[in-house]
């Protein structure tokens, strides 16, 4: 069964060589120089120009034939004449004077003795019947393209004497059964874009590259065929309609002028890769037209070529396919699936990689698959991969799925999926992310990269199952969706070292109850611990410092009645950067949890991390307290939780309509569990009952109050204990 990749899985290399940066008709086979001779013939010395040469071809390969041993040669037949101006066969048998040279060797010498091949003019006649009694038979015809023939004739049969050279455009016949029939269908949409207004007039473009075959994309995003087969590039102009996206139909003639219906000769095309790896670029037939049609959903996009073995075939693509801009951080280098996909998943497993690139959360990579891809290789079959981050667990062999609908983001944040990016690693390629494979039976099969959408989590109907449902939107706009339900094994893969120390005692991720609190308080210390510095003013930095509390833990020994919290429960501080004489007002926006307390990260919109300083936990930390009251009414409160905030964010905004503001508060503590919680309420100034007012100085509270605060708590809880004692 093939695999869904995952960061620890490398692609299968990426091998071929058909790199295609842009398409051209040009004539590449064609020599530098053309030969210096004059197109004309002599009968028994009578000498005339050739100004007319056409050719038919006729295949001998039946319907449906699969190999081409043991089968007959196709047959090649030149009609030149001295007639000017005809083009097909029908007027070389009206003008009635022509040299007819049938042959199934069109790349040198021509063996006049081999069935089939033969010449007439006249009444003279040179086939396998009389060869061996001409005087001469040499016969060379060179095939230089589809289009250009080098032909010299210098044969002598019973006296009559035939000599001809002609190099040039030799038009072949058209197949009158060959209208509607493809030859080469495609069925990969490698791009389709929609590129806007032309450089010049009216037109607006639409660009196009099908393929049947695997391929992948270089760094500035040349195409590569990595398994034989066909690329047809198509670069096409038309007035749009109203929706710019739906391509008008018709035919579309070539042209350099960017007019309505024509497609760019130079950077239009086929290519073509064998089986040997020989790439060759095969040329649009002359004058024919690239023809667009639209059936219901399905797009028919098709050209005349002239095949790697100089036969002329019809190559299309058709089946559904959404135009689009062309996107800005370009295109996928992996083969895409182009259309919708439903996965309705049969099996799934799961692999816990932890808190990925320090985001504090834990990373799940979910794969699900349906039955073909199980059990059926090669049928189509399909799976996801699905990406998600939520909690970390302290112990990661305990780690589950957790239940929540996840949004997209790529910054690994909580109740999020993470979009599929494509990873180069030393000369290969791998997905990463959210995503779609079906399996097609070649190497690595074709990929849906999910941008946009939800995916869903549930608990499943009984112990140990989930269920989970996404609806998802790929980065060529098209829908991944299905479900899963069942169980789910998971495998840990995560390297997360030991995060604990000591400065908390979470066990599991916490949601605070900050209901007990109806007033926080906030003070401006005149101080900051710099990390491996000490204590400096707060003066020396070009921002503000504010502290905030929501409950303090020591309330009880400063005012008895409990007016700004009840005894107990969850308390909250943090210790935030503002703009620089902004210190006194509260200040809405994100403040982010830096890594460290160094200068660096002492800007607006920072918060600092949490410090034990003599014993006492300081700056952005949590707290839980238990407490009793005694018998003479007075409360004792103690500590029974703890932990240092050192990452994560907390959203403060105003709330419309009143003086209160909103606190927001997602924490993450040393043991990398998330400490959230909610509240809502006025804030005012440490030590009187002002509101925050930016336009009044407030009490500076330094550390050592602070330290002198929890030293009265520390003795609180130790009077506590000696009581229950």
């Amino acid at each position: 069964m093939k695999q869904l990749y995952s960061t620890s899985l490398l692609m299968l290399f990426l091998t071929g060589a058909c790199v295609m940066g842009s398409c051209s008709d040009d004539d590449k086979s064609q020599p530098d120089t053309s030969p210096q001779q004059e197109n004309k013939f002599s009968f028994n010395e009578q000498t005339r120009p050739l100004e007319s040469a056409v050719y038919e071809l006729k295949e001998t390969v039946s319907e449906g034939e699969t190999s081409q041993k043991d089968v007959a040669p196709s047959v090649y037949t030149f009609y030149l004449s001295p007639t000017k101006g005809l083009t097909d066969v029908n007027g070389m048998n009206v003008a009635d004077n022509y040299i007819k040279i049938a042959s199934s060797q069109v790349n040198g010498d021509v063996d006049m003795s081999v069935e089939g091949n033969e010449i007439t003019y006249q009444d003279l006649i040179l086939n396998n019947t009389n060869a061996a009694q001409a005087t001469k038979s040499d016969v060379k015809i060179q095939m230089l393209s589809a289009k250009v023939v080098n032909i010299a004739i210098d044969v002598e049969v019973e006296g009559k004497k035939l000599t001809a050279s002609y190099y040039g455009l030799c038009t072949k016949q058209a197949d009158p059964n060959a209208e509607d029939k493809i030859d080469i269908t495609l069925d990969r949409v490698i791009n389709s874009f929609y590129l806007g207004k032309a450089r010049e007039g009216d037109s607006h473009n639409y660009y196009f590259i099908f393929s049947n075959a695997n391929y992948s994309k270089g760094p500035q995003g040349g195409i590569t065929l990595t398994e034989p087969g066909y690329m047809f590039v198509a670069d096409l102009y038309a007035l749009p309609k109203e929706d710019v996206y739906d391509m008008p139909t018709g035919d579309y003639m070539p042209s350099m002028f960017l007019e309505d219906h024509t497609f760019d000769k130079n950077y239009s095309g086929v290519s073509y890769l064998d089986e040997d790896g020989s790439r060759a670029q095969l040329p649009l037939v002359e004058g024919e037209s690239i023809a667009v049609s639209k059936q219901d959903s399905i797009w028919t996009i098709s050209a005349r070529i002239v095949d790697h073995d100089g036969m002329e075939r019809t190559i299309a693509f058709q089946g559904q396919m959404k135009i689009k801009d062309m996107p800005s951080g370009g295109t996928a280098t992996l083969p895409q699936i182009g259309h919708d996909v439903e996965v309705v998943g049969v099996s799934a497993k799961a692999t816990y990689y932890g808190n990925m690139m320090n985001a504090a959360t834990g990373m799940m990579w979910i794969n699900v698959y349906d039955d073909k891809y199980l059990n059926q290789e090669g049928s189509n079959g399909m799976a996801v991969a699905l990406v998600v981050f939520h909690d970390l667990f302290g112990n990661p062999k305990d780690a589950t799925i957790m239940p929540g609908t996840y949004t997209v983001n790529q910054s690994f944040k909580h109740s999020t999926w993470l979009p599929a990016i494509e990873i180069p690693m030393q000369g290969m390629v791998f997905p990463f992310g959210t995503y779609a494979q079906m399996d097609d039976g070649t190497s690595f099969g074709q990929f849906s990269y999910a941008q946009k959408g939800t995916i869903t989590i549930e608990n499943g109907q009984h112990m140990n199952q989930y269920k989970i449902t996404y609806d998802l939107e790929s980065a060529d706009g098209y829908k991944i969706t299905g479900s899963y339900e069942g169980i789910i094994p998971i495998t840990d893969a995560s390297d997360d070292k030991n995060p604990d120390d000591g400065t908390s005692t979470l066990e599991r991720d916490y949601n605070m109850n900050l209901s007990t609190v109806n007033t926080a308080t906030y003070h401006v210390p005149s101080v900051v611990y710099v990390e491996g510095i000490g204590d400096k003013p707060v003066s020396t930095y070009q921002c503000g410092f504010q502290i905030i509390n929501i409950g303090l833990e020591v309330e009880a020994e400063y005012e008895k009645d409990f007016t700004r919290r009840k005894p107990g429960g969850d308390i909250f501080r943090m210790e935030l950067c503002t703009e620089k004489g902004k210190e006194n007002v509260i200040t809405p926006g994100e403040y982010k949890v830096q890594p460290n307390r160094w200068p660096d990260y002492f800007k607006p919109g920072a918060m600092l991390p949490g410090i034990i300083r003599d014993g006492a936990f300081t700056s952005s930390r949590w707290m839980h307290q238990d407490y009793k009251v005694s018998e003479s009414g007075f409360v004792f409160e103690w500590m029974d939780g703890h932990a240092l905030i050192y990452d994560g964010v907390v959203n403060i905004s105003k709330v419309e309509g009143t003086d209160n503001y909103k606190f927001e508060i997602d924490g993450i503590c040393g043991r990398k569990h998330h400490v959230k919680g909610t509240w809502e309420g006025p804030v005012v100034a440490l030590g009187n009952s002002k509101k925050a007012d930016a336009s009044k100085a407030n009490h500076f509270v330094t550390n050592e109050e602070v330290k002198e605060m929890s030293a009265a708590y520390r003795k609180a809880a130790s009077q506590k204990i000696e009581m229950n004692k």
